[in-house]
């Protein structure tokens, strides 16, 4: 068996990854704008970088049909984004909405496991 992987394996390890280009993106973006370099801090880039981390997503067989699917969709959706062909390219809305996203499926996670979780004021 493998010890290490690429990009990492797993499911919420994979996600927090995916969640830790986050900051970046705001930083990179007011930073690549500085140096006249607009483009490298365009939705698609920052997709192109974070949506690696999702390629070896394990998602449980004993997870319920819906959660599923929406992590199905969520990892479907953001590969495209970053390493796909889409048009028009990702906005910077679809990067607002993958990083609430992969939020919710963490905090969804949790609750199937009989976890109490709540939304906090300070993300």
């Amino acid at each position: 068996m493998k010890e290490v992987s690429e990009f990492g394996m797993g499911l919420t390890y994979c996600i927090g990854l995916f969640l830790m280009h986050a900051e970046r993106y705001n930083h990179d973006k007011k930073e690549f704008k500085k140096m006249g370099y607009e483009s490298l801090a365009s939705p698609h880039s920052w997709f192109n970088g974070s949506s690696d981390h999702l390629y070896d997503l394990q998602i449980p067989e004993h997870f319920n049909d819906e959660l599923k699917k929406r992590i199905e969709y969520f990892q479907d959706r953001v590969l495209k984004f970053g390493h796909g062909f889409w048009k028009p390219e990702a906005t910077e809305e679809d990067v607002n909405w993958s990083i609430e996203e992969a939020k919710k499926i963490l905090m969804e996670i949790d609750r199937t496991m009989n976890i109490s979780v709540l939304k906090g004021d300070y993300e």
